[in-house]
């Protein structure tokens, strides 16, 4: 009996030794993976989507992901222009291309600069209000432009921009899309300076990473 259960014990003791070992030896890998479910998730809860569908085919499809969120709210100067990169995808019925045309728009609602400067209240409703930019730059990428790691998603049928709009210091931005085929509605992409959803904190990534 006593042979047996010391057969027994060695046994748990070698299966535990070999899962430490795997542990170990999967631990970098899991590290990774866990990493790049991180970052997929971070810019993802950066990332909005809209359609623009006719006959229940999808026409035109936006996606924006907002790259500058904590850093432009912490810019005390107000100097750090408020950054998307942008995919556009289009059937081959819709004629529009860029951003900035006659037939198709992207504008970011943004608020005027803080003042010092004693305003009246007209002026002060003025600047409340804010205004619609236009890009300040439209820079379209290659798809092998090192930018579009940022973004959870690449595929070969969507066209891909940089875009540049002035600093707004609100916290909240919405960017908003045109296009003449559709009429004179405006399709609304919400995007915000902190987050969004749910997300892993240093101090949660670095917990669940230790695997003891």
């Amino acid at each position: 009996m006593r042979k047996k259960i010391f057969l027994g014990s060695t046994s748990c003791i070698v299966l535990a030794l070999l899962a430490s070992g795997c542990s170990s030896k999967n631990e970098n890998e899991m590290k990774k993976s866990f990493d790049g479910n991180i970052a997929r998730h971070g810019t993802l809860q950066k990332s909005e989507k809209i359609k623009l569908s006719r006959d229940k085919e999808v026409k035109i499809s936006v996606t924006a992901t907002y790259l500058n969120a904590k850093e432009s709210l912490s810019d005390k100067e107000e100097q750090m222009h408020e950054m998307f990169i942008v995919g556009v995808y289009k059937s081959n019925d819709t004629t529009a291309i860029g951003l900035s045309s006659n037939e198709q728009n992207l504008t970011l609602h943004v608020q005027y600069p803080k003042t010092d400067k004693i305003l009246t209240k007209d002026e002060e409703r003025i600047r409340r209000k804010g205004y619609d930019s236009l890009p300040i730059v439209s820079k379209e990428l290659s798809y092998k432009d090192p930018l579009l790691s940022k973004i959870p998603l690449v595929n070969s049928w969507t066209q891909y921009y940089l875009v540049e709009f002035p600093h707004s210091h609100k916290k909240k931005l919405s960017l908003i899309f045109q296009n003449k085929q559709f009429g004179s509605q405006k399709y609304q992409l919400n995007f915000t300076k902190s987050a969004k959803y749910l997300y892993f904190t240093k101090e949660e990534k670095e917990r669940y990473l230790l695997i003891k």
